[in-house]
């Protein structure tokens, strides 16, 4: 009953969540299709949903706190690998191009520069996570950091062919 609760309770927080961040999304408009929408907040629903039945936070403040956090990171992540492939596209440029030399050392130390700092952000905000949990959990949780993605990634696409067959049914 307690884990359905918690359960429960993830579901609302990451629905609360994603209207928080709705403006920036509603910013990055020309970014994301219409289409996409509807997909990224049930992965963001499962995540939260899996996160919690993985780690069983031992009551809600844990688990309201464990979500925050995890939700930081994984914001995060999503920020750096937008930068870092901006970063980058620059560098490929910058690659096939002669001379610039000083422009090269900027852009390079740029982008190593951005790679330390989002490692060291990261593992801060881990450690902050981990702290809030007691040993059993923190070893639930990498298991489950290091598995969910895949495990979302199969969920969501059996769910697109679930949908599909079910819209292929309502044609005939």
């Amino acid at each position: 009953m307690k884990h359905r609760i918690l359960v429960a309770i993830s579901i609302v927080f990451f629905s609360i969540l994603s209207l928080t961040y709705l403006p920036h999304l509603i910013a990055q408009v020309g970014q994301r299709s219409a289409d996409q929408e509807p997909e990224r907040q049930l992965k963001s629903i499962l995540k939260g949903w899996k996160l919690i039945e993985a780690v069983i936070p031992s009551d809600e403040g844990q688990a309201i706190a464990l979500m925050s956090k995890f939700n930081q990171i994984e914001h995060l992540k999503s920020e750096f690998r937008a930068r870092d492939r901006s970063n980058f596209d620059l560098i490929q440029q910058l690659a096939t191009e002669e001379g610039k030399v000083d422009e090269k050392k900027n852009v390079l130390n740029k982008y190593l520069g951005s790679r330390e700092k989002y490692v060291k952000k990261r593992d801060l905000l881990y450690r902050e996570l981990l702290d809030l949990l007691n040993l059993d959990q923190q070893i639930r949780f990498m298991v489950f950091d290091r598995t969910f993605r895949k495990e979302l990634r199969n969920t969501v696409n059996t769910l697109s062919k679930l949908k599909e067959m079910e819209s292929s049914k309502k044609e005939r």
